[in-house]
């Protein structure tokens, strides 16, 4: 390996572009955390920077596919994309559900759904139109949701963002202690080479 200034001013630059990549990564995930702690206190979704929403899950019928605290991502599709056994999230009477569509009928020209909790004994008494789907279910994150609980309360919240911070401080500062360490022994070694 060259340990020439070029090299070296190379790999700096490759680390400090690391390192910017590494902090855009972990702002876009304590955003995207502070989103679901929103919406979550108002049992609804949120728009992300792709256009996904996130739920938390906050009952168990959709056990054991989906469990309580889980959060689950959304996307908005066409409703030529949305087929049986699909999961989707949708809005009936003000509240949002989560629930596996059983079967698809075209009622009066219009497509209707209903849908079953998978650990639900029977559908639905509903059946929901597509103006009524807030989105279909993409991922499933485990458990996530009693981080975001333990986040809703603000003190805790600020303390673990603090700590957070306080660590990337302290990392920050290592890594200009070992810039500056290796730059004085690079400066050392080329005052020998010369003697």
């Amino acid at each position: 390996m060259k340990y020439d200034l070029e090299s070296i001013n190379r790999r700096k630059e490759k680390a400090k572009m690391a390192k910017k990549v590494i902090e855009i990564i972990a702002i876009i995930l304590i955003y995207n955390i502070i989103l679901i702690v929103i919406s979550s206190e108002h049992n609804i979704g949120f728009n992300n920077i792709f256009g996904y929403k996130a739920y938390i899950i906050k009952t168990n019928s959709m056990e054991p596919t989906i469990n309580i605290n889980d959060v689950i991502i959304t996307k908005k599709v066409k409703d030529d994309e949305i087929k049986v056994h699909d999961i989707i999230t949708f809005i009936q009477d003000g509240e949002v559900i989560t629930h596996r569509i059983t079967k698809i009928d075209n009622d009066d020209s219009k497509i209707k759904f209903t849908t079953k909790g998978d650990n639900n004994n029977i559908e639905d008494t509903f059946k929901i139109t597509y103006d009524s789907i807030e989105g279909k279910h993409i991922l499933t994150i485990p458990y996530l949701g009693i981080l975001v609980q333990i986040l809703q309360n603000k003190i805790i919240f600020l303390i673990i963002l603090l700590i957070i911070l306080i660590f990337m401080f302290i990392g920050m500062q290592r890594q200009e202690k070992k810039e500056y360490r290796r730059e004085k022994k690079k400066i050392e070694d080329n005052k020998k080479e010369r003697n």
